[in-house]
C-alpha cells in the first residue's frame, strides 16, 4: 500500500534548501505506485507535481496546496555491446553518466555534473558543456491519463531548456538513450574527470543553490545588432546565444543581495542561499537581475528554474 505522508517539508528535498510544505507527498518507485498516487489525488480533489533531485526548482514561501509525487525507479541497464541505456526516470543524471563512461561510451559525458534525475533532465532538456538530453535520447515514457505512453525522440518537443512535457500533465517513468562506442584516442572518463573539475572552477561551492538561474539569450537579427553596439563578444552572436551570466556579470550585478539570497561573484547566473534565504527574497532578486540586464542590454532574460508555488 502506497504510503502518503500530509504537511511534507520541501526546503529539505531541494537544492535551494528553501520553500514551505506541501500538503501531501508520496514516494513512488513503479507505474503500479504512480497510478495508486494519482488516483489519491484525483479522489482527494488535489494538483499534483512530480519532483526529481530537488534541482532547478524553486519553491515558495506557502509551499504546495497539492500533492508531491517522488519518483524513485533509479534503475539502469547498459547495453556496452549496442550503446542502448535503458533508464527509470527517477535515476540520478550524473551517475548514469559515470556508468555509461566506465562502459565506454561516450556522448554524455557532459552530464557527470549535472544534478537532478534523468526524467528531470529529459523534462528540461537540461544540457552542458555543449550537451543536450535531446542528443541522447531515443524514446521516453510517459504516464498520462492512467496509461504509459511511449514518444519517440522526435515527438518530444525538445528546444533549447525545452520539451513537449513542460506543457503536458503525464509524469515521465522511463526512457531509452543511444550513446556511441569511444574511439581507442578517446578516453569518457577522463572526459567526465574534465567535466567535474570545470564545473568546480566555475561554479560557486559551498552555498546552497539551485543552478543556473536565467537561460542563455538566443537574439534574432535585430537583437544581434544591437548587442554588437553595446559591446558583446562577437563569438556570442555568430552561435546565436549570449550566456546569461555573461550579461549578468557585465550589467554589474554580482554580489547583489535581498536578505540572504546573493548573486554569486563565481558564476553570475547562480543566485546563492547564504542561510536563511526565503523564496521572497530569490524571488524578488531574479526580478532585480531581470531589470538590470535589460536596462543595460535591452534583453529580458527568462527563468530556467521552475517556480513551485
Amino acid at each position: 500500500m502506497l504510503e502518503i505522508k500530509s504537511d511534507a517539508p520541501l526546503g529539505k528535498v531541494t537544492t535551494f534548501k528553501i520553500g514551505g510544505n506541501s500538503r501531501a507527498a508520496a514516494l513512488v518507485g513503479s507505474v503500479d505506485e504512480l497510478k495508486e498516487a494519482c488516483a489519491f489525488a484525483d479522489g482527494a480533489g488535489l494538483a499534483f507535481r512530480v519532483l526529481g533531485g530537488g534541482s532547478n526548482v524553486l519553491v515558495g514561501d506557502d509551499g504546495f496546496d497539492g500533492l508531491i509525487i517522488w519518483y524513485r525507479d533509479r534503475t539502469f541497464e547498459i547495453d556496452a555491446s549496442t550503446g542502448i541505456i535503458r533508464v527509470g526516470g527517477g535515476a540520478i543524471t550524473a551517475q548514469v553518466a559515470g556508468a555509461a563512461a566506465r562502459a565506454g561510451l561516450t556522448g554524455f559525458e557532459w552530464a557527470a555534473g549535472v544534478p537532478g534525475t534523468i526524467g528531470g533532465a529529459i523534462y528540461g532538456n537540461a544540457g552542458a558543456s555543449g550537451g543536450e538530453m535531446k542528443e541522447v535520447v531515443v524514446s521516453v515514457d510517459v504516464f498520462e491519463r492512467g496509461e504509459t505512453r511511449t514518444y519517440s525522440a522526435a515527438e518530444c518537443g525538445f528546444a533549447y531548456r525545452h520539451s513537449a512535457f513542460k506543457n503536458a500533465s503525464g509524469i515521465i517513468t522511463a526512457a531509452t538513450l543511444r550513446l556511441q562506442h569511444a574511439t581507442q584516442s578517446a578516453d569518457p572518463q577522463k572526459k567526465v574527470m574534465e567535466v567535474l573539475r570545470y564545473r568546480m572552477e566555475t561554479q560557486p561551492k559551498g552555498f546552497a543553490s539551485t543552478g543556473c538561474i536565467f537561460k542563455n539569450f538566443e537574439p534574432d537579427e535585430t537583437a544581434i545588432e544591437s548587442l554588437r553596439g553595446v559591446g558583446v563578444p562577437e563569438m556570442f552572436l555568430v552561435a546565436r546565444r549570449v550566456p546569461a551570466g555573461w550579461l549578468i556579470e557585465h550589467a554589474g550585478l554580482k554580489g547583489l543581495r535581498r536578505g540572504a539570497a546573493r548573486v554569486s561573484e563565481v558564476h553570475g547566473n547562480f543566485i546563492i542561499n547564504e542561510g536563511g534565504a526565503t523564496a521572497g527574497d530569490i524571488i524578488e532578486l531574479i526580478e532585480l537581475v531581470r531589470g538590470g540586464v535589460e536596462k543595460k542590454f535591452g534583453v529580458r532574460l527568462t527563468e530556467e528554474i521552475t517556480i513551485l508555488q
